[in-house]
């Protein structure tokens, strides 16, 4: 099954995203297999010596000083998870719980957890008959991982708490039994190690990746169709002027809109620049959407490494027969790195509202009607967009409290063991906000860019010309006032699918 996504291997965001969206199976090679079961034995070995190990034969966190007979070992586990699965408030995406279970599978499938093979069976069966346990927004901290949100899936995947199937809440048990699957046992460490790790904020961050180059692309897109209705000056994209900053962000964002506008009609290519200034949101697309674009590379970078690393808690290394007692489940960086998505999708809707503005604005859109009424003899019989923008503005000001970083409100907890906390999943539920909110902001932008270059009249550029058709395939140009809600919904899809994107941005491949 060559598309299958292969546990042990190094994975990408965007394999989490076709995991989570349900379009890819997950398999687990022979020999992840067989090294796992190498580490399972150490394990049963050190148990069976006595050795003390932490969540073995010691309890956990403040607690670790208690002794874990063998005759308890199991209960124990049990019990780790059933006094910290308690999530409370909404429900998380599915999406979210998918690529959780997908990255708890893959840092077994590394090979130092030490877990029986049958928790990554019981997680991959799970996966494949769309078994979701119910995880809900609040209760995580993110030190020793997320605690509670993967204690929620660790329920299920012993055959306690609730799961969705199909659309329907029903007992874990009942939903196994129905997929022909036998819950797991936790003989020995596997309750701790289903909850001992960043994966659900991490699972959770891959996906907000993807989203936000969806919304980076969307964004050169509408910004280079409200550079054409407006009649922008095509010398501030000059290839020689950018190549004088060496950003690589700036330099790639100006080529795109260059080749978005190849051809067009409106922009502006004769008259000298020096007289008149175009503002801003037109004159400086490349060095606003160039640094946010430098931003999700990086944050890209840091959670694909955390993806391909093993966050658990001992670790095991099978070869030097050595265990090793740290912290790498500490969510610090990807709670940094959701906190810089965050302020780079907030950076992108600014800029947004802004162009949307001033293509409404009767006094700056350069002869468009008010709110781009079809006929500007009809401006306040009509309404427009007008209606659009207050929404688009509620958005801003909402983004602008989301603003303050997550990954910085740190409370300990947990007796002060867990006294520096990184808030990743506080991070994930903020900068998920944000996305949604930037989502909406630009499909109402493209939509009433699309309005604005149709009543323009000019031949469009290349690539905004196909940006205009994909809108125009979805939404009907605005004739008289009507509803907006489902047209704005309608291209929030395109723009979540990544259909808005015909000129891709070279990093992001």
């Amino acid at each position: 099954m060559t598309d299958a996504v292969q546990l042990g291997g190094r994975l990408s965001v965007f394999d989490v995203h076709a995991v989570a969206s349900r379009r890819r199976v997950v398999v687990c090679p022979p020999p992840v297999r067989q090294a796992m079961q190498a580490a399972h034995v150490f394990v049963q070995d050190l148990a069976g010596a006595g050795v003390p190990v932490y969540g073995l034969t010691t309890g956990c966190g403040p607690l670790a000083s208690g002794v874990i007979a063998p005759e308890q070992r199991e209960m124990f586990q049990r019990n780790l998870l059933r006094s910290h699965a308690n999530t409370l408030g909404s429900l998380h995406p599915i999406e979210w719980t998918r690529a959780a279970m997908l990255l708890r599978a893959q840092v077994f499938a590394l090979g130092h957890s030490g877990v029986d093979p049958a928790t990554v069976d019981v997680l991959l069966a799970m996966l494949a008959a769309r078994v979701h346990p119910l995880v809900r927004e609040i209760g995580g901290v993110g030190a020793s991982g997320d605690l509670v949100e993967l204690a929620q899936i660790g329920l299920a995947v012993i055959g306690e708490g609730n799961v969705e199937l199909d659309g329907v809440v029903v007992a874990a048990r009942q939903a196994l039994a129905h997929a022909a699957v036998e819950p797991l046992v936790p003989r020995l460490r596997e309750g701790l190690a289903l909850i001992n790790g960043t994966c659900f904020h991490t699972g959770a961050a891959a996906l907000l990746v993807v989203q936000a180059q969806h919304l980076l692309d969307a964004a050169i897109s509408a910004a280079s169709m409200a550079f054409e209705a407006l009649g922008g000056h095509v010398e501030a994209y000059d290839e020689t002027l950018h190549a004088l900053r060496a950003h690589p962000g700036q330099s790639e964002i100006a080529e795109r809109v260059r080749r978005l506008i190849d051809g067009s009609e409106m922009v502006e290519r004769e008259a000298p620049v020096a007289s008149r200034q175009d503002p801003y949101t037109l004159r400086c697309i490349p060095q606003i959407l160039g640094p946010v674009a430098e931003c999700l590379v990086g944050v890209r970078r840091t959670v694909e490494i955390e993806i391909n690393s093993v966050t658990d808690n001992p670790a095991f290394f099978v070869s030097t027969r050595r265990v090793v007692h740290g912290g790498n489940f500490h969510g610090q960086p990807v709670a940094l790195a959701l906190d810089q998505l965050k302020t780079a999708v907030i950076e992108i809707g600014v800029a947004s509202e802004r162009r949307l503005a001033r293509l409404l604005d009767p006094t700056l859109n350069r002869g468009l009607p008010a709110f781009l009424v079809s006929n500007a003899e009809n401006a306040g019989f009509e309404s427009g967009f007008m209606g659009l923008q207050y929404t688009a503005t509620t958005m801003a000001a909402e983004n602008a409290l989301l603003s303050a970083p997550a990954s910085v409100r740190s409370i300990p907890t947990n007796g002060n063991n867990q006294d520096v906390v990184s808030m990743g999943m506080l991070a994930a539920r903020t900068a998920k906000r944000v996305v949604d909110n930037v989502t909406h902001m630009l499909a109402i932008e493209l939509i009433c860019a699309a309005q604005a270059l149709e009543l323009r009249g000019g031949r469009c550029g290349v690539g905004t010309a196909l940006v205009l058709k994909h809108v125009r395939q979805q939404v009907a140009p605005l004739r008289a006032d009507r509803i907006l809600a489902d047209d704005v919904g309608r291209v929030c899809e395109l723009i979540e699918a990544g259909a808005i994107s015909p000129t891709p941005l070279a990093a992001a491949s």
